[in-house]
């Protein structure tokens, strides 16, 4: 057998048949690997890192993240719905450095140059053999008249996991009897299709059982909801009924922060907390490297292996890639995680010369609907060779017939799973 076609199938094979951890690719190839740094240490860029890693030792892989410590954006609305607490979603980096020997710079990326190859933050300048960039979302305010950044305090997004995470929990905590909650949500796409309901349901929940006479305004951007609508609203129907005011086709235009008011084109809404999650794009330095077309506010890649259509030895995953060119799948973490596994493999195949393999991702999203029941949808992904897109393969997709508890349990398990698969 020919030995590049032998190495080809040893990786696909150890890939996708639970033999990943015992693959060292570097031992079957003399080929010097190079360096790969990774720009965010979430969920899409973890997944590389450690998927490098775990098939070639050999290989540097520096993670660029600003942060210490790693918060789970997925499960966060349980924080807000004060069924977990931040300690609960936040983990050391610590195991995934020591065990994998992948170094951190706890730094901000402030320029890439993809002609020189270079990567520099305030204390470093690094050289790449390859790069992948996982930098998440930015939020984008400038449709919103009278925004000020220092109004994050009044008006929190918490749509990054992290202080105003816990902001708006103390918020819905501490609000009187009575009050009136407001969430706004963007026009998709924006990370995380159904996580704005998942909340909205936490805090009605709470407020169902611990604020009497309180209600929540929901000021919808979209014309209905736009992931998993049945079963949210059905949910709504049943327990929220006098407490969810549920508002379509309602986007925030503007906000007055000393009177705590949202307006839409039809409304005002004063409120006595206000969530409002603006919409997202690409983070600015995706823009300032030239990595996003002209007229576009998301990554362009090519769906195969999510390098970059338009650099050279440049990967981009998660929520900042566009859905015109990798297909319909949703910008979700178990989609970024995804992402990071086939990117991660595809580079360590470009960097020994050996054949890349169509990609197959999968997404489990769940939903809570209540402090005690939950709701999901799954669906299995492959390339499309005549799409040249990511594809839902026929018949391996599908949402629970009905909220549970045991999806609130399979929710946590997987939270739990998924976490260990990232950072030990």
């Amino acid at each position: 057998m020919n030995r590049r076609l032998f190495l080809s199938r040893f990786l696909y094979s150890a890939a996708f048949s639970g033999l990943l951890p015992l693959t060292n690719i570097a031992n079957l190839s003399a080929k010097s690997p190079g360096r790969v740094v990774v720009i965010g240490g979430g969920w899409g860029g973890l997944s590389a890192a450690k998927t490098i890693k775990l098939l070639s030792p050999e290989v540097e892989v520096v993670i660029i993240e600003k942060e210490k410590v790693f918060r789970s954006c997925p499960i966060s609305n349980w924080v807000i719905g004060q069924i977990k607490t931040m300690e609960d979603i936040t983990f050391s980096y610590e195991t995934l450095q020591k065990r994998y020997d992948i170094k951190f710079i706890h730094d901000i990326a402030s320029y890439v140059d993809i002609e020189k190859k270079i990567v520099k933050t305030e204390g470093t300048i690094l050289n790449y053999d390859k790069l992948v960039l996982s930098p998440g979302i930015e939020l984008d305010y400038s449709s919103i008249e009278n925004w000020r950044p220092d109004y994050s305090d009044i008006f929190p997004a918490a749509w990054k996991a992290g202080r105003e995470t816990q902001l708006l929990a103390n918020k819905i905590k501490n609000m009187r009897n009575g009050g009136v909650v407001a969430v706004s949500i963007p026009l998709s796409p924006y990370r995380c299709p159904p996580g704005p309901y998942e909340r909205i349901s936490l805090i009605a929940s709470y407020i169902k059982n611990n604020k009497p006479g309180s209600k929540l305004i929901v000021l919808d951007a979209n014309q209905k909801i736009v992931s998993k609508g049945k079963l949210f609203k059905k949910a709504w129907d049943n327990m929220y009924k006098d407490i969810i005011e549920y508002r379509p086709d309602s986007k925030v235009v503007k906000i007055n922060p000393n009177e705590h008011i949202l307006s839409t084109d039809f409304d005002d809404v004063k409120c006595d907390v206000a969530n409002l999650i603006p919409p997202q794009k690409a983070p600015k330095l995706l823009r300032e490297t030239g990595l996003i077309k002209e007229k576009e506010i998301w990554a362009s890649v090519n769906a195969y292996d999510f390098s970059s259509s338009i650099a050279e030895d440049v990967f981009i995953v998660g929520d900042s890639t566009s859905q015109i060119s990798v297909g319909r799948v949703p910008k979700s973490g178990y989609v970024a995680n995804s992402m990071g596994k086939v990117c991660g493999l595809a580079i360590v195949a470009e960097l020994y010369g050996i054949k890349k393999f169509p990609p197959s991702m999968i997404n489990t999203c769940f939903s809570l609907v209540s402090s005690e029941e939950g709701i999901s949808v799954s669906a299995v992904y492959h390339y499309d060779e005549k799409l040249k897109k990511i594809a839902v393969v026929e018949g391996a997709s599908g949402v629970s017939p009905e909220s549970s508890d045991i999806v609130k349990d399979n929710a946590w398990d997987w939270a739990k799973a998924i976490w260990d698969d990232m950072l030990t």
